[in-house]
């Protein structure tokens, strides 16, 4: 999996990752907006974004969308061009989508358990802090059912108990498949979709693919 987008003006990332190192470093709260703004306009080819019409002009809803990630488009791509789609189709809501990810990346082997989950701990964290993320245990590790992942989802569901509440967007299965396919989504995370939801607040579908190479989200 390329962390880099898929484009033909390769000079056109140095912003976008100047300005993410930038709030990185920082540490200070930012607002995702202009990140995924400009993550979409280097996108090539250009993303094609159908039935956006569906998405509420104002009313509250949570987001659920595949996990989507194939070796040539990095599972982030499609969830910002969303928050950019929506951000623009509610400019005048105050309430920006806060996302639900995982905390941490697992590695089989012991180097990569040693090295680079610690630090995609790290990293995932001051991003959830920076960009206002909800954190909770990778799929690998238990879902939403086990340890730290209780923390996450009690924060996520408090959120959506405010008033207003929170407009919420996660991927249920928290993993692409084989080949970008579908895979079942971890134990619990019915009941976690179910506790947000309150039998109040209305699930918004998201499918996320490519269609002649473009990014497309439907």
């Amino acid at each position: 999996m390329s962390i880099f987008p898929p484009t033909r003006r390769p000079f056109a990332v140095a912003p976008l990752l100047a300005r993410l190192t930038w709030d990185i470093l920082r540490g200070k709260s930012a607002a995702l907006a202009p990140l995924a703004a400009r993550a979409r306009q280097i996108l090539d080819p250009v993303p094609q974004i159908l039935d956006a019409e569906n998405i509420p002009a104002a009313t509250p809803f949570i987001l659920v969308f595949n996990h989507y990630a194939t070796p040539r488009l990095a599972a982030w791509w499609g969830p910002l061009t969303a928050f950019d789609v929506i951000h623009a189709r509610r400019a005048h809501e105050p309430r920006a989508l806060q996302f639900v990810m995982a905390q941490e990346w697992i590695y089989a082997s012991r180097a990569g358990r040693a090295l680079k989950q610690p630090f995609t701990r790290w990293l995932f964290a001051r991003l959830a802090r920076v960009y206002g993320l909800i954190t909770v245990a990778p799929v690998a590790d238990g879902g939403y059912q086990r340890g730290q992942a209780v923390v996450g989802v009690r924060r996520a569901v408090a959120l959506t108990r405010r008033e207003p509440p929170a407009l919420l967007a996660l991927a249920p299965e928290g993993q692409a498949g084989p080949d970008a396919t579908l895979c079942e989504p971890p134990p619990g995370a019915g009941i976690f979709l179910l506790m947000l939801t309150r039998g109040k607040i209305p699930l918004l579908p998201l499918g996320i693919y490519e269609q002649n190479n473009a990014l497309t989200l439907r």
